[in-house]
């Protein structure tokens, strides 16, 4: 990596390595496709992107394009990822096949196997898991679902029945799949907006140790846009580590999500200064205590 500014000068928290990265992954959902490849947000923090996932709206863009800026991603290091929901239709239309060969021909290397919508068993993930690695994919199984109706792991809105969720991401690890993504709304259902949900953490505490979070890519996004995702990425770093995999990262967050790595953001309240300041009192920086999560900082209001 070229050098970065000032790094002469101020120490900061290093990354545990360079691309191509095992964990400490950040997959960007819905970089906006350009006419001649991808996007200056993707250039400018290309080092800091491991995958980048077209979901649904990918497919209303031309093919020439998505073929430049699929071409685009592969010269900068960054794996490909079609997403889950372009997976389902394809299962519910018998095209897994025609798909899989197009997307190869396209670049794409990362196929995502979810079930929201088309009812899939974990028998059927497990065997579409497997079709995809022995074509060459590298894949990954989403384990959990937006709504409370269609997900068999949950018992309520913010509670999840933890031995099944270790085991479909145990079997679906054990078929194939490089990773398993635990699915956003379920993620931050357990952890609260303001870090308030005690018992469910302690649930995703329970699968994390169980399944590995090296082996876990925890999706972290805000589906109404009425709060923030910082305070999420925090809580995640604080319990696993800033080598934690996240998914579904919006490009504009690209900056702020390494900088809540690194410790050296307002999320959460600056713990690798304080680390320094206090004598360095936790074996690592991101152990330092949280903030009262009760109390936030709110965008002022904007007058019309």
């Amino acid at each position: 990596m070229a050098k970065t500014f000032l790094s002469d000068i101020i120490e900061t928290p290093k990354r545990a390595g360079g691309k191509p990265r095992k964990t400490g992954r950040t997959i960007v959902v819905l970089d906006t496709p350009y006419i001649d490849g991808p996007s200056p947000t993707l250039r400018l923090w290309a080092e800091y992107v491991d995958q980048v996932k077209f979901p649904i709206p990918s497919l209303w863009v031309d093919e020439e394009v998505m073929e430049k800026n699929i071409r685009g991603y592969r010269e900068l290091n960054i794996d490909v990822q079609i997403g889950g929901v372009p997976f389902e239709l394809a299962f519910m239309q018998g095209k897994q096949r025609e798909m899989m060969e197009k997307v190869k021909t396209l670049g794409i290397n990362v196929i995502e196997v979810e079930s929201h919508a088309a009812e899939l068993t974990i028998e059927d993930m497990k065997k579409e898991v497997a079709r995809f690695k022995k074509e060459g994919f590298r894949t990954i199984g989403e384990v959990g679902s937006k709504w409370v109706e269609l997900d068999e792991a949950r018992v309520v809105q913010d509670r999840i029945r933890v031995d099944k969720v270790i085991t479909k991401m145990q079997e679906l690890l054990e078929i194939g799949a490089e990773y398993v993504c635990f699915e956003g709304m379920v993620v931050r259902a357990l952890i609260g907006n303001q870090l308030e949900n005690k018992a469910g953490q302690k649930e995703l505490i329970e699968v994390a140790e169980a399944v590995g979070p090296e082996n876990i890519i925890f999706e972290v996004w805000d589906a109404r846009g009425h709060s923030g995702n910082k305070q999420i990425w925090a809580w995640l770093i604080h319990q696993f580590g800033p080598e934690v995999n996240f998914g579904n990262i919006d490009p504009e967050e690209i900056y702020m999500l390494e900088s809540v790595r690194r410790g050296c953001i307002y999320d959460p309240a600056h713990p690798y200064l304080r680390w320094i300041r206090h004598g360095k009192p936790t074996k690592d920086w991101w152990k330092m205590p949280l903030p009262d999560y009760n109390v936030d900082i709110q965008r002022p209001p904007v007058w019309k």
